[in-house]
């Protein structure tokens, strides 16, 4: 009785999924193709479908109590797929959408999608702009992305835990490696020279497990190694550090000469001998005691004196008083009429024409 009973269930769904006579079959395998903005909805056609069939698409907000909205561009359409990009690309919202079968008068049950969210689409980037210095290969990702009319930016989708696994290739030996970069502007450095390499790059997010799409290869060419640059930034590296080192040389000579006591040149020795002799030779008939007093007031009058302002008053009295010490030493020769010492005319006209008494 089991299995009869197991038989009879069997035949009965068959039944009612069949369609009814003179109805339609509802499409099958509604779902979203979706890439980054690029939002497609595709299906299959039901069974048994007639020749005239046409589909219409609608869509509406998961979570919200807005009524379906049909799509313009897919009412009355004999193809399997609808654009909805434009309709679904609030990353912060979640999408529904429905199919039916339309043939003349008759109208299949719609057959709707699972919710949709533009983070749950494929993922993928316009391509890579590359440039070339030295041997280093500078990449700039495309984030830009046009469906039609529209142009969406990929970080604006994919807002978070982006990164980026970069395929290198060399093409000598087809050797590939990996490369995980989390910016949309690097460097891949250290490539051998005069050599080609092929650059493509592949969009992943850490948070979770998505599809995605790798762009197309682009393939550059690393030139041979320019030595004369390296020539020359060698030899002005060199010349910079040996001038250098020639003024720190310099430095250290001035610092020393400097320092170390200062002894007068042997001709500026010989000089100033020279000179002490003659002061020496100058000063001594002024010296003795027998040198003749006019004489002796000459020479005076002759040795510089360190007086700021001299006057004539000084000069006289300096004079009388050398007059009158070395007149004192000899025998007093007065006038016989006045009894006193006579002062010499030129001398009396300097300190006046008192006598010293």
């Amino acid at each position: 009785m089991a299995p009869l009973g197991t038989a009879l269930a069997v035949c009965t769904a068959l039944l009612l999924a069949q369609p009814a006579h003179g109805e339609l079959a509802r499409p099958t395998r509604v779902r979203f193709a979706a890439e980054t903005a690029h939002h497609l909805l595709r299906w299959e056609p039901g069974h048994n479908p007639p020749s005239n069939i046409l589909y219409e698409v609608e869509h509406k907000v998961y979570g919200t109590n807005q009524s379906w909205t049909a799509i313009p561009n897919c009412m009355r359409i004999s193809g399997h797929a609808c654009d909805l990009t434009y309709y679904t690309l609030d990353p912060a919202l979640r999408y529904y959408a429905r199919v039916r079968a339309v043939s003349g008068n008759h109208t299949s049950p719609w057959q709707r999608t699972n919710s949709f969210s533009p983070q749950e689409a494929s993922l993928r980037l316009s391509g890579q702009s590359l440039s070339v210095m030295g041997n280093t290969i500078h990449v700039q990702l495309q984030l830009l992305l046009r469906t039609g009319n529209l142009t969406v930016k990929y970080d604006d989708i994919q807002k978070h835990a982006r990164r980026y696994r970069v395929y290198v290739r060399r093409v000598q030996d087809n050797q590939t490696y990996e490369v995980m970069e989390t910016a949309p502007e690097f460097n891949i450095s250290n490539l051998f020279w005069d050599t080609e390499y092929c650059i493509s790059v592949e969009p992943t997010v850490a948070s979770r497990r998505t599809g995605t799409t790798r762009t197309d290869e682009q393939c550059v060419t690393i030139s041979q190694r320019d030595r004369s640059a390296e020539l020359v930034l060698s030899t002005v590296s060199s010349s910079f550090v040996t001038l250098l080192l020639l003024g720190l040389l310099a430095a250290l000579l001035v610092c020393t000469y400097i320092k170390r006591p200062m002894r007068p040149p042997s001709v500026l020795k010989s000089f100033i001998k020279q000179s002490s002799l003659w002061v020496e030779q100058e000063s001594s008939p002024l010296s003795s005691p027998d040198a003749d007093p006019i004489q002796q007031l000459f020479l005076c009058q002759k040795e510089p004196r360190q007086v700021s302002v001299p006057t004539t008053d000084v000069r006289a009295a300096d004079a009388v008083q050398t007059f009158h010490n070395r007149h004192q030493q000899q025998p007093d020769v007065r006038h016989p009429a006045v009894g006193r010492t006579e002062l010499p005319l030129w001398l009396a006209s300097l300190g006046g024409s008192e006598g010293i008494s």
